[in-house]
């Protein structure tokens, strides 16, 4: 926005100009109401208080004449003026958008909390340059944060780095009141397209896996305790081959072969582990341990009964 005109060089200055290009800024913002804009621009020095309300119809027009396309300020818009389109703004189609989708949809299970939050900004940037308010809306929906708490995420993303104690209202599906956890938070990730929080429940001791959208509230924060120590579930296991990127952070190659790679994973649940291996099909044999090698045995002879295989 800008700053105040200083009142010795008001002479050498275009009033009309610096009104219509503050106008444009206001209007782009928000819609605003006639007394708004007399009320910014007084405090801009660049109209003063004694000044008939006529000036700023004038600018209202100017700017429809130069290609703006402004609403009248009716019961409708709650009596503002509403930017309706500009001559600067981005001419996406819908077919650009689906592009886009496509794009980020191939990305975002490959991509961390921190540059999906990225991805997020850029398109509120490009839609805040997109008059049609249906194409603004549809690229607004592409982001995964339309339907996540994005101050709630970056504040838990902080609380994985530091591995700080999070006190949390929890609504478990199905339950009638909601429950309050104690936990000491490791990671956030986003997989299968909903987003996690991993951690320690200090109350049972145990890992948990939370989904993030059922987070109602922080009740209160404590720096990590070093007593603490996170149980993860380690799995050694055969993979005859991978993608370029298909290694999650918490798998290492132990050793390789001309028969693939030898992989260590450590993971937070059981769930999530035998997940993992079956995601990667044939191309997979589990070496250790042994109650995890028959679990997923047994899922694997479960569907294919389930299947008829």
């Amino acid at each position: 926005m800008f700053k105040p005109v200083e009142k010795e060089i008001l002479g050498q200055i275009s009033l009309t100009g610096m009104r219509a290009l503050a106008l444009i800024s206001l209007l782009v913002e928000a819609p605003r109401s006639l007394e708004e804009i007399r009320e910014e621009f007084i405090k801009l020095n660049i109209l003063e208080e004694t000044n008939s309300n006529d000036i700023l119809r004038i600018d209202l027009n100017t700017l429809r004449n130069a290609g703006y396309e402004i609403s009248r300020a009716s019961a409708r818009t709650n009596y503002k003026y509403v930017l309706l389109k500009h001559p600067f703004g981005m001419n996406i189609t819908p077919d650009e958008v689906n592009l886009l989708k496509k794009f980020y949809k191939r990305i975002k299970e490959k991509n961390d909390i921190d540059i999906l939050i990225k991805y997020d900004s850029l398109f509120k940037k490009i839609a805040g340059c997109i008059c049609d308010e249906k194409v603004k809306e549809s690229v607004l929906g592409i982001s995964i944060f339309n339907r996540y708490n994005l101050e709630l995420v970056k504040d838990l993303i902080i609380d994985a780095r530091y591995n700080n104690i999070v006190d949390l209202t929890y609504r478990k599906a199905g339950a009638k009141i909601d429950s309050v956890k104690e936990i000491a938070v490791r990671q956030i990730v986003f997989k299968n397209d909903k987003m996690y929080l991993y951690g320690l429940n200090l109350q049972s001791g145990e890992p948990v896996t939370l989904l993030i959208n059922k987070i109602i509230k922080i009740l209160g924060r404590k720096p990590k305790r070093e007593d603490i120590d996170l149980k993860t579930i380690k799995v050694k296991y055969h993979l005859r081959s991978f993608g370029i990127d298909a290694l999650e952070p918490e798998e290492t190659i132990l050793e390789s072969n001309e028969n693939g790679f030898i992989i260590e994973g450590r993971y937070y649940n059981e769930f999530w582990a035998a997940q993992r291996i079956l995601s990667f099909g044939a191309k997979c044999t589990v070496l250790e341990p042994a109650d995890f090698k028959r679990n997923i045995i047994k899922k694997i002879t479960e569907m294919g009964e389930v299947y008829g295989v």
